[in-house]
């Protein structure tokens, strides 16, 4: 039989054919999962460049960056310092905390309060971290809010989504300015809707809880976990292959090996028994003349 029929039968046998759509599936598999690290990767680039370009930026007027209350608040103005001037509501039941807000690993709350301008907007500003008391989930002796006229630098954030959860009294589980308005006692200023602002600084200073850690500008791992898959990718078709070649070698080796006359395999195509060539007598007159020669050599 020739090679031709047996190198098909491997390429296209079922074995070969199963392998090869479990490598079209792993290798799909793990080009996804590359490019899901990679998104990853584009969006903590971009936020991180957003902060290198905002944070320690000079502070401008707010109406610069949110011209009216209900205005939307863009990702690439996250982190940008505004300045305002007017004054915090004191009212006991102005000042909020917002839980489960770590710092260093501790657990706390945010103090939030909301500050209304002298144009007439109201601003929810967190103006630090607060430890919990460790008997119940509260916040342990919180620093006063400032009373009258200052002025203030904050960092816009983006709100937060409402979490439909169950609000303790004087508690909010996120910083969303339209649930938290329902919240508070009828003000002056109309809520800016879409941001709040991380407190940077107070002008005249007074006591304020533990100031928010500047943001993590880190890459992560991301980008090297998309070249891992993307390169597991390769590895299955490559694997495929090799399997592939060693079995079409050891094909051929099996077709080269001689047999047991010593002939290759694929060389002894004839495989009748052969009888040895018949050997003639020698005559008398041979045999006297090798004689005679044996006679003049001695």
């Amino acid at each position: 039989m020739s090679r031709r029929p047996s190198r098909l039968s491997v390429l296209l046998g079922r074995e070969t054919l199963v392998g090869l759509l479990l490598v079209l599936l792993a290798s799909a598999i793990c080009v996804s999962l590359g490019f899901w690290q990679f998104g990853r990767f584009e969006g903590k680039r971009d936020a991180a460049a957003v902060i290198e370009s905002h944070y320690e930026a000079e502070p401008v007027p707010l109406a610069d960056v949110l011209p009216s209350p209900d205005f939307s608040f863009g990702a690439t103005d996250d982190w940008t310092p505004v300045e305002l001037r007017g004054s915090y509501c004191t009212d006991p039941d102005c000042v909020l905390y917002v839980r489960n807000r770590q710092l260093q690993g501790s657990v706390g709350f945010w103090q939030l309060v909301p500050f209304t301008t002298d144009e007439g907007s109201t601003l929810l500003v967190v103006r630090g971290w607060v430890n919990s008391q460790s008997e119940r989930s509260a916040p342990a002796d919180p620093a006063p809010v400032p009373e009258g006229e200052l002025s203030l630098t904050v960092r816009l954030r983006p709100a937060e989504p409402v979490l439909d959860r169950e609000i303790p009294e004087g508690q909010v589980h996120s910083v969303n300015p339209p649930q938290i308005e329902g919240l508070l006692p009828a003000g002056d200023g109309e809520m800016i809707t879409d941001a709040y602002g991380d407190l940077a600084a107070e002008e005249p200073e007074s006591p304020r809880p533990v100031a928010l850690p500047e943001p993590d500008r880190s890459l992560g791992p991301h980008l090297s976990y998309a070249v891992q898959w993307w390169a597991f990718a390769l590895f299955f078709p490559g694997a495929l292959i090799y399997r592939t070649r060693r079995t079409l070698q050891d094909l051929e080796a099996d077709e080269n090996a001689p047999d047991d006359a010593g002939t290759p395999l694929r060389e002894n195509t004839d495989h009748r028994p052969r009888r040895p060539a018949p050997t003639r007598r020698r005559g008398l007159d041979e045999e006297e003349e090798d004689a005679l020669i044996d006679h003049r050599d001695r």
